[in-house]
């Protein structure tokens, strides 16, 4: 794995932005946390757009249906309205064409959680049922292309305006997430997805599945293969690595910083899709790092996630006007991930207490005071 060069921080500026938000937040000692209302100046916004939202687990088994009402009272108390929801293709219809009615119905009572919260969902569909693919595994794409557009387009009518759109697959550019990761088979399985989302909901916006990193060269190859007309909406996922990097960090001309963004956006002009939106989203771990953690597993602390939190926000509406939609991974820690890394990436800890990065959330979403 390539191993991105770190940029030269000035700790000066950065021990001040550490103590006014700690200060802000009711962190150090003697520091009465404010109310919602009462933003720290760092973490105000001037205006609305992108639209805020966080990455959903509700179809995770460690959920019961009353933490997933809790966390989604959590963001709709904050003015969130949209997140982002992975739903299993193989949970849908795991042993043939016929949909299992348990899989149906668990799906339905999610999205209909998430609506009862004012809150609209972006589906990322994925995973294939092992009648699919001849038994490889749910992270290799399908045999025939057309066995996925079929559950596209029962799944856009059958949620027709309860969801805000569908992202074939998720980071198509990883081995960890696609099989192979080849931006031609990608490129086959898209081509088949697009028109099916559309028969289905007509209205419905289809969202290439956010690769991991700004990989532009990735994304060039899709390109190459046939992408361009066969999305709505392009997706990245601009992780740092090193992971604990401000995501101010100069872009290097990697895919591995979240400046490297305007580098995607180009590509897109120079292909004839300036006039589409980007949406993106990140997150950060906060944890100690043991010794010798690799650069892509370095933690934060709390107080940190919440500057990088307000920085990439920040950078995205002064910056980049482009961008439509950014979405915070995650919505709260999980001790069902693998790694002590994996388990932190939420705004709300795992007893759902919020960190400080849930109230630089709901202060950049919140109005400025008249």
């Amino acid at each position: 794995m390539h191993l991105p060069r770190h940029a030269i921080r000035n700790r000066a500026r950065r021990a001040v932005a550490l103590v006014a938000v700690a200060s802000g937040l009711g962190l150090l000692p003697g520091v009465v946390s404010p109310s919602l209302a009462q933003a720290a100046p760092i973490l105000r916004a001037e205006r609305q757009d992108p639209e805020i939202g966080v990455q959903f687990h509700g179809m995770w088994a460690d959920y019961t249906d009353a933490q997933r009402h809790e966390v989604l009272d959590r963001y709709e108390a904050i003015g969130v309205r949209a997140v982002r929801l992975d739903v299993s293709w193989a949970m849908l219809q795991p042993l043939g064409p016929e949909y299992d009615p348990w899989g149906v119905s668990f799906v339905d009572n999610v999205i209909d959680m998430i609506n009862s919260h004012g809150m609209t969902a972006l589906v990322t569909l994925w995973l294939t049922p092992p009648w699919a693919n001849g038994d490889q595994g749910t992270l290799a794409l399908p045999s025939n292309p057309e066995d996925y557009a079929r559950v596209a387009q029962w799944a856009a009518h059958r949620y027709a305006g309860k969801v805000l759109g569908w992202e074939v697959w998720n980071e198509p550019n990883s081995t960890n997430y696609m099989v192979g990761a080849d931006p031609v088979e990608y490129t086959r399985l898209l081509q088949a997805a697009y028109p099916a989302f559309h028969a289905g909901d007509p209205n419905t916006l289809v969202v290439f599945g956010g690769v991991e990193y700004n990989e532009d060269a990735w994304l060039t190859k899709a390109y190459d293969a046939g992408a361009h007309g066969y999305f709505d909406v392009m997706s990245t996922h601009c992780y740092q690595s090193p992971s604990n990097e401000s995501p101010l960090t100069p872009d290097d001309g990697s895919r591995y910083k979240f400046m490297h963004l305007p580098a995607v956006r180009a590509l897109m002009v120079q292909r004839g899709d300036g006039d589409k939106s980007i949406w993106t989203g990140m997150g950060y771990s906060t944890h100690v790092d043991p010794p010798e953690t690799p650069v892509y597993a370095r933690g934060v602390d709390e107080v940190t996630q919440a500057i990088y939190l307000n920085e990439a926000v920040m950078q995205i509406r002064q910056n980049w006007p482009w961008v439509g939609k950014f979405a915070w991974y995650t919505d709260r820690d999980s001790d069902a991930e693998s790694t002590s890394h994996n388990k932190h990436f939420g705004l709300l800890r795992a007893d759902l207490s919020p960190k400080p990065a849930y109230t630089a959330m709901a202060n950049l979403i919140a109005p400025d005071p008249a």
